[in-house]
């Protein structure tokens, strides 16, 4: 047995009706539950529209090529006009999935700008507000109260958005423990910045040679070691320069200046101004 809960749609056949007149439109949408049955889809032409699949509980097996996919809980599949479709769900898992076909000029565009574009599979968890914007578009489908298309429209745009904002947070965290050794670098800098920092000192301590660290360092942050440092030391001159009454000579000790004259170079060659005129514009 299988169970079918809230299928909704507008339009309908097996090879899916892309309206690509409209802004962005929601063909069909529903849920379902296998009971005592495993349920197998075979669409080797695929459907004229996009379909996202979120398997909610159990797991499922999409073939790509000739590869194939064992996909659980919290996954969610993407497929793009004109691609194969070929899965199947298991009902001893009791699998459960709500599925979305959608269509739209801007369908692109979106999906696109939300990272969804960059592979069929994206893992993004177990998400209660994806659940209610499934629900919340099948009950309007199946309701069809006035200006029904407009609010799935929007309904599923939120969910797009929130499928990107997940998908980028992963990736940045991703990101964030792949140069977790720069970061730990960048707070040892804005520590230590008024201090002698030597290169070769920083590289020690991740392992890295000077010229790898330099390298490494510029790839995650866009600056250079030195630069990124002068910036904090100088952006702290501002600071003092705006906020207390300190001499330009006390400003250059504290953030790390033996030279006044020295100090008073850089910061014309960051901000534009000496640091007497930039003082001068508080007093």
């Amino acid at each position: 047995m299988i169970s079918i809960s809230g299928n909704a749609m507008r339009e309908w056949h097996e090879f899916g009706v892309a309206n690509t007149d409209t802004f962005l439109t929601v063909n069909c949408c529903g849920y379902q539950k296998l009971m005592t049955k495993k349920l197998e889809r075979n669409r080797d032409q695929g459907r004229a529209d996009y379909q996202l699949i979120y398997i909610v509980r159990g797991k499922a097996v999409f073939r790509f090529g000739e590869d194939a996919i064992e996909v659980g809980g919290g996954h969610m599949v993407f497929y793009a006009p004109g691609e194969p479709q070929n899965y199947c769900y298991y009902a001893e898992d009791t699998t459960e999935v709500y599925w979305i076909h959608f269509s739209g000029h801007a369908v692109h565009d979106y999906l696109e700008q939300f990272g969804l574009l960059g592979g069929p599979i994206h893992e993004i968890g177990m998400m209660d507000e994806i659940v209610a914007l499934y629900n919340k578009i099948i009950y309007e489908l199946n309701t069809n109260k006035p200006l029904s298309g407009h609010v799935t429209t929007a309904y599923l745009l939120e969910l797009l958005a929130l499928l990107g904002r997940k998908l980028q947070h992963a990736e940045e965290n991703h990101k964030g423990r792949q140069h977790a050794d720069i970061t730990m670098i960048i707070g040892v800098m804005h520590e230590r910045y008024s201090q002698q920092l030597v290169i070769a000192d920083l590289a020690r301590q991740i392992s890295l040679s000077p010229f790898r660290f330099i390298h490494k360092f510029k790839a995650v942050t866009g600056s250079t070691p030195l630069k990124y440092v002068t910036d904090i030391r100088m952006n702290e001159a501002k600071k003092l320069l705006s906020e207390s009454s300190l001499h330009v000579r006390e400003v250059a000790s504290i953030v790390g200046y033996d030279n006044p004259l020295y100090f008073s170079r850089i910061f014309r060659s960051t901000v534009g101004i000496p640091p007497s005129e930039y003082k001068k514009q508080f007093q």
